[in-house]
């Protein structure tokens, strides 16, 4: 009885964690000042659009400047993403944990993004 229970327990926290829709892994490169390329232990590469916010592209005005604000935040860091869904082309959206720190509102903090 109590091996079943327990083994009922661990399938729920199992199931749990699946449903939460977190990713862990490394940041391995900054596309752009809302775009990070990380990889999960698993080795695999993801595109990551970061949630809830907009910077600008590489080749608008202050594009490199957020790319490069984004990189010192994140870049070689472990992350931990809470998946949001999928955009367009097909890249994860999710709410960026780089050490502590919430990528999204740490751009627009600082003027990189809005």
């Amino acid at each position: 009885m109590i091996r079943s229970a327990g083994l009922a327990v661990c399938v729920f926290a199992l199931v749990a964690t699946v449903q939460a829709g977190e990713l862990r892994g490394r940041v391995v490169g900054v596309i752009d000042g809302d775009t990070l390329a990380v990889v999960d232990a698993s080795n695999q590469e993801h595109r990551i659009r970061l949630a809830e916010i907009d910077a600008p592209e590489k080749r608008q005005p202050f594009g490199q400047r957020s790319k490069q604000s984004l990189s010192g935040l994140c870049f070689g860091l472990a992350v931990v993403i809470e998946d949001k869904g999928r955009d367009r082309y097909g890249r994860v959206i999710g709410r960026v944990n780089c050490a502590g720190i919430d990528a999204s509102a740490d751009q627009v903090r600082r003027g990189m993004a809005w």
